[in-house]
């Protein structure tokens, strides 16, 4: 049982000589699970905690002005204040990038991850449905990631039980879509997450589009929420193409905003944290085919996010 924490064993060992197999099914989701030949073989577990307190450099007024300027009206004539950029943690320089805290969040949730599965492995499951991966603030810089989901081992001796890497697979999907995804041909793979925070100084742009009267876009807000959830949702498919041939389905997103104080005179930065969660499908492989029984009716999911 290398890479399982102490505690997991303890589990383990207890699963074992008990006898008994912990399940998260439903009835239905049990019967579900059941269709496609998979049976529980326990309830597995992941815990990490990490601190999140270096979320990168300074104010965002220091990414420097280029991207155009905004038009006053100052009594005898027009002049010209800069517009602050947009910049994100994927792409933008070191000041206000949040970078650092993007790569903290992205290794505490693939660790997390990765102790669950270490757990399911231990138990000889060949994969774990209907994941839940959540966070908790602690205090104030320390995070509780955790990860549960029910391990499963496939019944279905035609079947590749495992990942082609001999890993053992896993995906939030339900045990309701998950059977539906095999009964249609298509095994889960693995969870993915992909993540960005875009910043933005509150020029004068923006401080007057937010606090005036009219009923306008507030532009620079506009373009702060795009550029999260862009550059989220690029990542999310960059960490999903490395494996081939695989279909992803998006299965959750969110995004909030928050901001920073920044400078002198009550100076601030807009930030939007953007993430996106889905899970990779790949063609079941089989060490043979049967022809399929007539009676069995295969409900196909839709696996292309358009």
């Amino acid at each position: 049982m290398h890479g399982v924490p102490q505690a997991a064993r303890q589990r383990i060992e207890h699963q074992r000589a008990s006898g008994v197999r912990a399940s998260l099914f439903s009835a239905p989701a049990a019967a579900a699970a059941k269709s496609a030949a998979l049976e529980p073989v326990g309830e597995v577990f992941g815990c990490l905690v990490m601190n999140l307190g270096y979320a990168g450099g300074g104010c965002n007024w220091w990414s420097g002005y280029g991207t155009g300027y905004s038009i006053a009206n100052a009594g005898s004539g027009t002049y010209g204040t800069p517009v602050s950029p947009v910049t994100t943690s994927g792409r933008g320089g070191k000041n206000g990038s949040y970078t650092p805290y993007v790569a903290g969040v992205e290794a505490a949730w693939n660790g997390t991850l990765r102790r669950m599965l270490a757990e399911a492995k231990a138990l000889g499951a060949h994969g774990v449905v209907g994941v839940k991966i959540e966070r908790t603030l602690l205090d104030a810089q320390s995070w509780e990631f955790t990860a549960l989901g029910t391990a499963v081992r496939s019944t279905d001796p035609t079947v590749a039980p495992r990942r082609a890497d001999g890993e053992v697979w896993c995906t939030n999907l339900t045990a309701e879509d998950t059977a539906s995804a095999i009964l249609s041909g298509f095994i889960p793979h693995e969870i993915v997450l992909g993540m960005s925070v875009s910043t933005k100084h509150e020029d004068w742009q923006l401080l007057n589009q937010r606090t005036g009267w009219d009923n306008q876009e507030v532009e620079g807000m506009t373009q702060l929420i795009q550029a999260a959830r862009n550059e989220a949702r690029e990542r999310l498919a960059a960490k999903a193409t490395h494996v081939g041939g695989a279909e992803l389905v998006i299965t959750d997103m969110d995004l909030y905003e928050f901001e920073t104080p920044c400078g002198t005179n009550d100076g601030r930065d807009f930030h939007a944290e953007s993430g996106f969660i889905g899970t990779t499908l790949v063609p079941v492989p089989r060490f043979y085919r049967k022809p399929p029984e007539s009676s069995l009716v295969m409900t196909v999911l839709p696996l292309r996010d358009n």
